[in-house]
């Protein structure tokens, strides 16, 4: 085998044939503004973002109007924290210490401005619980805001049940689901008030996500300019992305179809590291509520780099891809409890339909031939 194998889908997916050949007519052909209002050129993408709104909204079983289109989680993230708290007085708020920074960060900015953050911290398997949240709850707790999948331990968070407990308490609930759609069936679930995502983890285009905003929910808009998406988000829409990520929303059940084939997978990897390095691995992802499609583990006494360099043909991460530069160990590896060096040396295999196509049993001999080298 001569080319390289991608276990990094946490990170990315390439973009579906079909989702693309959806795309290509609007950079090209119907190439119009959908702010254009004068002539069939706008017509046509004003129509095209407005069935892709209608597409997600229905996969939901929301109003349209709810779907407010972004460049991704990390800008959904900032819009719904920030643009529901930042001009409001300072109370407190309920997240947890294994967040992505795309909520951490905002969380930090808040802090910065008076208000109270409690970041909680997972239990032994890297779950946080909805008991922890009532605990920590004060009189003054204004949003809980908790991922809905982990995206480097790919543990599952109850956010339905926080998102009722929530509603019932008058607290607003956000949470970042972009490593729960296509992993999870979170259609039919009781929706928090505020809910992002991205195309690029469900085979659709970077550049483009969506935040969804429960009706009666106000928030303040963090760009200016134009007055595009309910006047949140000024800026032209990215009608081809926006049309991406329609018709990735329409693979979704597709990609639910897989999840025991790619279960067996995951269960098959565990055995092989178990029974090759025995004592030397230790597991991360061990959580019995978590999504199959990521295995998290560390070798001890391994360098990371080491490690990563002697596998050149297997695309790995270490944690999450925006974290990728860093020489500092995964802040979620360590809120398990673990050591620098053991944090250091995680390894996150993420998986997904695309994996079955591939040689499995080579993928197993080049890993433990690999390890072998390094561990003697």
């Amino acid at each position: 085998m001569n080319r390289s194998v991608y276990l990094d889908y946490a990170a990315t997916t390439p973009v579906a044939p079909v989702v693309l050949d959806a795309m290509i007519p609007y950079f090209s052909q119907q190439y119009g503004n959908a702010g254009s209002n004068q002539h069939i050129f706008g017509w046509e993408a004003a129509d095209a973002v407005d069935q892709a709104r209608k597409t997600i909204a229905a996969y939901f079983s929301i109003k349209p109007n709810a779907v407010l289109f972004t460049s991704g989680a990390t800008e959904s993230n900032n819009l719904g924290i920030l643009g529901l708290l930042e001009n409001e007085s300072p109370g407190h708020i309920i997240s947890s210490a294994i967040e992505h920074k795309a909520v951490l960060e905002p969380m930090a900015y808040l802090a910065s401005k008076g208000w109270d953050v409690t970041y909680l911290l997972p239990n032994e398997f890297g779950e946080i619980s909805l008991e922890q949240i009532q605990a920590a709850r004060k009189l003054n707790t204004r949003l809980v805001s908790i991922m809905w999948v982990n995206n480097e331990i790919g543990t599952v968070s109850d956010i339905s049940g926080i998102a009722q407990w929530c509603q019932k308490e008058g607290i607003y609930c956000h949470s970042d689901a972009t490593q729960a759609l296509g992993k999870l069936d979170i259609a039919q679930s009781c929706l928090p008030d505020l809910l992002s995502f991205s195309a690029h983890k469900i085979f659709g285009p970077k550049g483009i996500g969506a935040l969804l905003v429960k009706e009666g929910i106000a928030l303040q808009a963090r760009q200016f300019g134009g007055s595009q998406e309910r006047g949140l988000r000024a800026g032209t829409l990215p009608v081809p992305l926006i049309v991406g990520l329609a018709k990735a929303f329409e693979g979704i059940p597709q990609l639910l179809a897989y999840l025991p084939a790619i279960e067996a997978i995951k269960s098959d990897l565990e055995s092989l590291f178990k029974e090759n390095l025995g004592h030397r691995i230790v597991f991360n992802s061990v959580s019995k509520n978590q999504i199959p499609h990521i295995l998290n583990f560390s070798i001890t006494g391994l360098d990371w780099e080491r490690l990563f360099r002697s596998m050149p043909l297997l695309a790995l991460s270490n944690g999450s891809a925006c974290n990728s530069k860093s020489t500092f160990p995964s802040h979620v590896i360590k809120a398990l409890g673990r050591d620098d060096e053991t944090a250091l040396s995680s390894v996150r295999i993420s998986l997904s339909h695309l994996y079955l196509m591939e040689d499995h049993e080579w993928v197993k001999n080049y890993f433990i031939q690999s390890l072998q080298k390094l561990l003697i």
